[in-house]
């Protein structure tokens, strides 16, 4: 597993978290593909997604390569749950949520975000 990426227990279950804070432009790249690989080679169905963008900053290259990491393992996830989407950002997710059909939602809390996941 990555440095970015981890497990988390929650209520008995598993969330693969996925880190993006504090990254900006194209620091972004690298752990976007490291996640998207992991997913499809655990080859899992139903997993439970936490996207960590506190205190991020994309850019156009980072938004295609979230779009393309999707669509390319969306048949892998239940359910995507997203921090730190305010702002402009949140029309960046809804594009990416009406291109990729994944439904990922946003969250202020971290612990609202793992207990929707989990219910």
């Amino acid at each position: 597993m990555h440095d970015r990426l981890k497990w988390l227990d929650h209520n008995g279950k598993k969330i693969l978290y996925n880190d993006y804070r504090n990254l900006a432009g194209d620091e972004m790249l690298k752990p976007i593909e490291d996640m998207s690989g992991e997913i499809a080679s655990l080859g899992k169905k139903d997993l439970l997604i936490l996207l960590d963008f506190r205190n991020s900053f994309a850019n156009k290259a980072n938004i295609e390569a979230l779009r393309k990491s999707g669509e390319r393992n969306k048949a892998f996830y239940k359910k995507t749950a997203v921090l730190g989407i305010t702002g402009i950002k949140k029309i960046f997710l809804e594009m990416i949520n009406r291109l990729t059909n994944i439904g990922a939602k946003p969250f202020n809390s971290e612990e609202d975000a793992k207990n929707w996941l989990v219910a």
